[in-house]
């Protein structure tokens, strides 16, 4: 890489014309500055200007390394100009969450981008573990989880809650015991299936939970795609725990009943970012939409 204060030198003695005005334009000697020209010379194995007594002429390499200079001092202003500028409306946003609280947040935050078209929505929607693993290695900016991660380099921020269903075929008749419905159905196993449904058997009686094993429940079907969890559901296969968000109000009406629980299940959800990174001032719009939603 060529030095940088040798390549200053260098276009400012081309701009100038002048060994002595050069100096003096830079607060140098004139042997300063001859020395800087012969450090750049040897560094690109070149000569790159023609003497003639006071004057000088370019030799050709001279003309590339001149452009050069010209662009890597263009290059810099324009990064100078793009630190200082710091537009609350202009940018892209880089976030990840669960796939029911990315679905329901893309819609809200398309929403803002009609408004301020300059802005950009980079959303992922994955798993705790892939979330907090991108936001600690910085691919990713903010991330919403589940469960409160506890790492020393996250700050962490209580945002809520996401209240999970328990849902089956619209016109299934219920045997009035979840372990007889479930054994009857199937699961529709999914990455999060496990652990909503022991959150739902947490919340009733001693003796569900003493007879649930996951491992001993039939599995009907299993898909990873978010999206497609409630399809086979809405086609009379097996029941499952998804979060309330993801259930629209044409499949909860025409394909899908919710299984009532003794209480609200639900999970928390926590805001994560790493602690020492300064977010850019548009995420202050992202950060109060996020805080200002509901995922019930």
């Amino acid at each position: 890489m060529l030095n940088a204060q040798w390549l200053n030198t260098f276009k400012t003695l081309v701009e100038v014309g002048h060994f002595t005005h050069t100096a003096e334009k830079l607060f140098m000697t004139q042997p300063g500055v001859s020395q800087q020209i012969k450090k750049l010379e040897a560094a690109v194995n070149c000569a790159l200007i023609i003497r003639e007594g006071k004057s000088f002429e370019l030799t050709e390499q001279g003309q590339l390394v001149y452009q050069y200079a010209l662009e890597a001092n263009q290059q810099q202003q324009q990064l100078l100009e793009k630190i200082k500028f710091d537009d609350p409306y202009q940018g892209e946003w880089r976030l990840s969450a669960p796939g029911a609280i990315a679905t329901a947040l893309y819609s809200e935050l398309l929403t803002l981008q009609k408004l301020h078209p300059k802005l950009s929505t980079h959303m992922e929607a994955a798993p705790n573990r892939k979330i907090i693993a991108d936001v600690l290695e910085g691919s990713i900016d903010l991330g919403i989880v589940t469960y409160q991660p506890h790492n020393s380099d996250l700050t962490c921020e209580a945002i809520g809650v996401m209240e999970l269903a328990l849902v089956g075929p619209k016109h299934y008749q219920s045997q009035g015991k979840l372990l007889d419905d479930l054994n009857i159905l199937g699961v529709v196993d999914h990455p999060d299936a496990r652990h909503y449904f022991e959150k739902v058997i947490e919340a009733g009686d001693v003796a569900i939970q003493a007879e649930f094993d996951w491992e001993q429940l039939p599995k009907a079907t299993y898909i990873n795609q978010f999206s497609q969890i409630l399809h086979p559901v809405m086609q009379g296969i097996g029941m499952t725990v998804i979060p309330k968000i993801a259930i629209t109000e044409a499949a909860a009406n025409q394909s899908l009943q919710q299984w009532k629980t003794s209480k609200a299940i639900s999970d928390p959800l926590y805001l994560i970012r790493r602690k020492r990174r300064a977010l850019p001032a548009r995420y202050q719009l992202l950060l109060e939409t996020i805080r200002n939603q509901t995922f019930k």
